[in-house]
This record gives structure tokens, sequence and C-alpha cells, in this order.
């Protein structure tokens, strides 16, 4: 590893403790200077042009993992002109080099698929575990990363006259909130804590060798009940699928927003238009009388 990636790393460590971010961008770059092949005082902004190219053609990356890259390579050059004398410019040009996404609309999961998903999970051997893991992304709205973050000491389980059971959660660029569980999220949880092993390590969730979970753990997890399922499934799609429920249940998109902790309300939005009771009722209004004036053979009646 280069010792200026190195240097960032523990920045990254130091400034995002509760986050992948330190790990991510430090493959991001490793991966970057790789490829280039040369020191970053002599990276230049056509060999980010050339990086790009190399990422959509040779290795077919998806425009967020490209961006993702881009940035991960943008703040290292940051870093470097506040930390070190010297530092070279900045290669990354954000309106030259960052690739615009159209707005895309959340996947959420079928509720049939859903309860394919459970029953190969009810079948395995981390069932208590894998189950309390995914519930809490699919009832809380946790992401990956949250789950990984769990420790013991952010559990409130006992409900009180002024709170239900919640999570004192570690989200994205170090930001907190809290969330509620529901009863079958919080009756998963505690049957998994009744069964996780004691050892010293203070994570909620362990893997076979008692230590914290990783996020790629996690993951790896959901990919093999998914497989057995014969579903597709990602751990943010729980996500999808709690705010399109709670949208559809009447929920206020403001509180929406507080317990998915996004830090813009025209994010949680997207769940409007995917569920949108009022568009449907107007749709299967009008497309009722439109069909009575058609014969089945699709002419005028």
């Amino acid at each position: 590893m280069l010792p200026e990636v190195l240097m960032f790393n523990k920045w990254l460590r130091r400034n995002r403790p509760h986050t992948t971010t330190p790990r991510d961008y430090t493959s991001d770059l490793t991966l970057f200077f790789a490829w280039a092949d040369k020191p970053p005082s002599d990276v230049t902004l056509r060999d980010i042009d050339a990086y790009i190219e190399h990422c959509q053609q040779d290795l077919g990356h998806a425009v967020a993992t490209i961006n993702r890259r881009l940035t991960a390579i943008h703040t290292f050059y940051d870093f470097l002109d506040v930390e070190t004398d010297d530092a070279p410019p900045n290669p990354v040009i954000p309106k030259r080099h960052y690739i615009p996404r159209g707005r895309h609309l959340p996947r959420d999961v079928e509720d049939a698929d859903l309860d394919r998903l459970f029953e190969a999970v009810a079948a395995a051997p981390s069932a208590i575990r894998d189950r309390a893991m995914f519930l809490l992304m699919l009832r809380c709205g946790l992401r990956v990363g949250e789950v990984h973050n769990l420790s013991q000491g952010d559990l409130y389980l006992g409900p009180t006259s002024a709170s239900l059971p919640r999570l004192w959660l570690h989200g994205k660029n170090g930001s907190q909130r809290v969330v509620y569980l529901s009863s079958q999220a919080l009756d998963a949880l505690q049957a998994w804590l009744d069964e996780r092993p004691q050892v010293e390590d203070d994570a909620v969730f362990l893997n076979h060798r008692g230590h914290r979970i990783t996020t790629r753990g996690i993951q790896y997890c959901l990919e093999q009940h998914c497989r057995r399922a014969g579903v597709s499934i990602s751990c943010h799609q729980f996500r999808h699928t709690l705010g399109r429920h709670l949208v559809e249940h009447g929920m206020p998109i403001t509180s929406v927003q507080q317990l998915l902790g996004h830090e813009r309300l025209r994010t949680t939005q997207i769940y409007v238009h995917i569920s949108n009771a009022r568009v449907q009722a107007d749709y299967e209004t009008a497309i009722a009388a439109i069909e009575a004036q058609l014969s089945p053979q699709g002419g005028a009646s």
C-alpha cells in the first residue's frame, strides 16, 4: 500500500470509526493506483479519463460504482492538500468526471419472495441469528452497516411509559438515530440474544469465530439463503420494502424520513412514487371506464 494511502486510511479510521468508508475508500484507491502504476503526484486528469473508460468498458462497472471510486480519489487528494506540503493538484474534476445518474425508483421485495426467503432461513443452522438480522432490516429499516455496528450497549429492549423498545444506531457519515422495534423484530432479536455465545466481543451479531460479523458476512448469509429459496434480494431492498409498507399504511412521510435516517425529505418521497394509493385508485377508475368502451378484441363496443 502506498504510504500516502496508508496515512489516508488512518485518518479515515480516526474520523469515521463507525462506517465502512475507510475500508471501501482504501480498496478503491489500491485498485486505482495498481491500474495507474504511477505515484499520486504524477496522476493527471487524463489518467482519470482513461480510468473511467477502463471501468466502463473493461470492467463493466455500474455508474454508482464508478462515481464512488471517483469520490474516493477526489477525497484522497483533498486530504493530501491539507496534510502535506507541495500537494499535487486534484486530478478529479467533478463537472468533468462524475457520471450523471438518472432518477431510479427503489426496488422493493414482493411479499411472496419474503415468505420464501424466511422459509429458507428457518431451515438453516444459523436461523435464529439470521432471522434477527434480516428482520431488523425489514421491520426497522437498518442498513447492513448498522447491523454490523450494533453493540449490546445500543439496545434498549424494555418498554417504558414514554418509549417503545428501541435501538441506538450509528449510521452513515457518523450520524446517529433511534429506531423502534416491532414485535416481530423484538421477538427475533431476543431469541438470538438468548442463544448468543458469551464472548468478550460486545457486538450483537457474531460470526462463527465469535467475533463481530462483517458487512460482507451479512451479505454472504443473505446470498446463501436467497440461493436456497430461489429468490434475489439484497440487504438494502429490506429498507426499501419497509419504506413502501410504511407509506402504504398511511405513515406521514416526515416520520418515515426520521426512521430511515434520510437527511433530505426528497430521498424519502421516492416511496410515495412506488406506493401511491391515490394514483392507483384514479387509474383503476379511469381504466375500467376505458375498457368498458372496448370489445374483448380491442375495438370499440
